[in-house]
């Protein structure tokens, strides 16, 4: 730079020009799966052209995988490339859970990408980039080995700029705070990297923590450029963003570029996210269920909020109901207002009163909205969304013997759709019950848990089928959040063929569940199935109680070869893939 020699003043300040020529300035973008949202990444993509690093780093996940299916997983990888391929920058791939999910998956890593570890240089600052899936949440021992040689080799690096998928140390911390071996080798990766410079970035989790770790050094939990994430905000880590790095002289500079704004590195610490996190875990609000015996629906009574504080300070809560049908809707109180000290817990009773019985399908998408706040200026909030549970009482009774399909009473008691039912996909195509509608009954005995179902079907075609999903989870878990994940099942039958074969799948945590069955007949308008699963997915034992379930159900219908599907739904939403909204609870019975 080449100033004027002014006499007097000058129209600049005397801080020096930031110009280097080791510095340079990267993009880090984070998961973009895991339930991704559409045309997120690419927004990314076209502000990241406008920043114009030097290159683009990633941290993994970045297709949905979990296909067994070749054909599929090349949509998914052609797709995602065509997004890397807008950009005006090196795109530089790290490997996910979601990317090397199946061995389908990992071969067609390798076929298009080559090793699932590796290392570069860029202006003296080596980039590790790791595979945190060697296998599932481990470094195995030879990727252990060529780290090991990749760090000897480049001992001059000026610093070390490392890039996997999971944060492996948090793993490797409960294991070694639970007495076990570290199970993940990431202790070791930490022997390695702590005599130099370095700094960690990873994904996977879909919220933001920035740790220290190793003597000091920043690791950072990334999170989402599209992914999953319900975007709380930054109280919650939750937000979509890329991470911009700027080598310095003294280390990297990192901020994180939100989609409309710009956050520092300390936006969530490890300290503030445990604080708000244990805000969270400690303070529960619940809406207590009415379960009627009456099926033509529900007219009054009382519905009962309770918040309990375990948390060390105050908690008061603002709340109201919403999602109830308008016809003759009364509730008294309509806002509710609690308070509970540390340690302690509030009730109150709010009266629900209709002008007319309400069919308990339109009470489904009935919610408590809950705002809890701790005093003071920089007092924390959260925003809770509850179902509220109005519904017939489903009993899932003991069965000793069971009739054979089609035998009389065999359906006794049995819940179905109706010319009423939601349909999804190409619901155009259905013209009613008679096109296809089923109706379903469950039991258990000692070991297995039954679904006996009869479909009404004018023409069964190859991939006609019946798919029943469920949430096993404790109630006060399911509530904080709806959505399918871990603690859920899904359990998808045949149609049976002219032979009777039918077969079923079931995935729990979406893990395939051995142990599962179906048999079934065709009769005169459609077929008829019983589904066997093993009982250990409810948690239930023979002799013990268990907790109760959330259930709902799906008819996938389709009236001629290789045509479109019309999905007719008992219980449940749209959402019914992703979100628990609108299932029914069952109790056990005996």
């Amino acid at each position: 730079m080449v100033l004027p020699d002014l006499p007097g003043a000058a129209p600049w300040t005397d801080k020096p020009v930031i110009d280097n020529p080791d510095r340079f300035q990267i993009a880090i973008m984070t998961d973009h799966t895991g339930g991704h949202r559409p045309g997120i990444w690419m927004d990314a993509v076209s502000k990241i052209n406008l920043l114009r690093p030097s290159f683009v780093m990633s941290v993994g996940d970045l297709v949905e995988g979990f296909t067994d299916d070749r054909a599929a997983a090349l949509r998914q990888w052609r797709e995602f490339e065509g997004f890397v391929d807008r950009l005006d920058m090196r795109f530089f791939f790290v490997a996910g859970n979601h990317d090397l999910s199946n061995d389908l998956l990992d071969g067609l890593w390798r076929e298009k990408f080559g090793p699932t570890w590796y290392a570069f240089d860029y202006k003296r600052v080596r980039f590790l980039c790791l595979c945190s899936e060697d296998p599932l949440l481990r470094i195995g021992d030879e990727q252990l080995a060529f780290i090991k040689d990749d760090l000897a080799a480049h001992a001059d690096a000026r610093h070390t700029l490392v890039f996997l998928h999971r944060p492996l140390w948090t793993t490797a911390e409960r294991d070694l705070a639970e007495g076990r071996a570290d199970s993940t080798n990431w202790k070791q990766v930490e022997a390695l990297l702590a005599d130099r410079p370095h700094t960690v970035f990873s994904g996977h989790i879909h919220h933001y923590v920035q740790y220290r770790r190793n003597g000091g050094r920043h690791y950072y939990a990334l999170a989402t450029t599209g992914g999953g994430s319900q975007l709380r905000g930054q109280a919650y880590g939750e937000f979509d963003h890329v991470t911009w790095l700027t080598m310095e002289a003294d280390g990297p500079q990192v901020v994180n570029l939100t989609l409309d704004g710009i956050l520092p590195p300390d936006v969530v610490t490890e300290e503030e996210s445990r604080r708000f996190r244990d805000f969270l875990a400690r303070t529960v609000v619940e809406v207590a269920p009415i379960f009627l015996e009456d099926a033509a629906g529900f007219v009054e009574s009382d519905l009962h909020v309770r918040l309990t504080n375990g948390f060390e300070e105050p908690v008061s809560l603002e709340g109201d109901f919403d999602g109830l049908p308008l016809r003759g809707l009364s509730v008294d109180p309509e806002r509710v207002r609690l308070a509970a000290d540390a340690t302690d817990s509030a009730t109150q009773s709010v009266r629900l009163r209709f002008g007319e019985a309400i069919p308990f399908s339109r009470l489904a998408g009935a919610t408590f909205r809950a705002q809890l706040r701790t005093p003071g200026p920089d007092g924390l909030y959260a925003e809770r969304l509850i179902p509220v549970v109005i519904d017939e009482r489903h009993v899932c009774p003991r069965r000793v013997t069971r009739p054979a399909l089609g035998a009389p009473d065999w359906l006794r008691g049995a819940r179905g759709t109706d010319g009423a039912a939601l349909v999804l996909e190409d619901a155009a195509s259905w013209t009613g019950p008679q096109d296809g509608s089923f109706e379903f009954t469950t039991s258990h005995d000692e070991q297995r848990f039954v679904i006996d179902a009869h479909v009404t079907d004018e023409t069964i075609e190859e991939d006609d089928a019946v798919e029943f999903f469920f949430d096993l989870r404790l109630d006060a878990a399911r509530r904080v959040d709806p959505r399918m994940g871990r603690g859920t099942m899904r359990v998808k039958a045949s149609a049976p063929d002219r032979e009777g074969t039918s077969t079923a799948e079931a995935f729990v945590n979406r893990r395939p569940l051995g142990d599962c069955s179906a048999s079934g007949q065709r009769v005169a308008g459609g077929y008829d199935l019983r589904i066997e699963l093993p009982l250990r997915p409810f948690g239930r034992a023979a002799t013990s109680p268990a907790p109760d379930f959330l259930m709902a159900a799906a008819l996938h219908d389709i009236d001629e070869p290789r045509g479109s599907e019309a999905v007719v739904l008992w219980r449940g939403s749209p959402a019914i893939r992703d979100r628990t909204t609108g299932y029914a609870t069952f109790v056990w019975g005996d």
